[in-house]
């Protein structure tokens, strides 16, 4: 998931879950955790990395399918509530096609002092399908485990 305005970049990659698959107690949330790794760029040339285990799997199916409610004029803006607070999305529609989105993601490991990456984008009705079209993948490739 890349989110970018003309000032910095900050893209999120689902890396795998959390736990193996024996890992994790069984018919827990502890199975669906999935690590989320961030490459934020809040200035050109320069660029944080940190992972983060933050979201679930079906937390991830919520948010694809908040973000295709909002793309289909359903409803005018999405706001998650993950269970965790170090990743957060929230997103509105302005006009007919285009979309104001803000992300916010923890970095746990970093040591200069900034622990939070933000950014603001806007994305265009094109650009919010590919993302629910990635989101799509990322929930075929990562289904919830028992």
């Amino acid at each position: 998931m890349l989110f970018q305005n003309e000032d910095a970049s900050l893209r999120l990659d689902v890396v795998n879950y959390e736990f193996p698959p024996d890992g994790g107690a069984a018919g827990s949330d502890d199975r669906n955790w999935l690590v989320l790794r961030c490459t934020w760029s809040p200035e050109p040339g320069e660029f944080v990395k940190d992972s983060n285990s933050c979201l679930l799997t079906y937390e991830l199916r919520e948010l694809a399918a908040g973000l295709k409610v909002l793309r289909a004029g359903i409803k005018g803006e999405y706001r998650s509530e993950f269970v965790e607070p170090y990743f957060a999305l929230s997103a509105a529609a302005e006009g007919e096609d285009r979309f104001r989105l803000w992300v916010s993601f923890y970095l746990p490991n970093t040591m200069d002092g900034e622990d939070t990456a933000e950014l603001t984008c806007t994305m265009s009705r094109a650009e919010l399908q590919a993302l629910t079209d990635e989101l799509d993948r990322l929930c075929a490739r990562f289904p919830d485990r028992s």
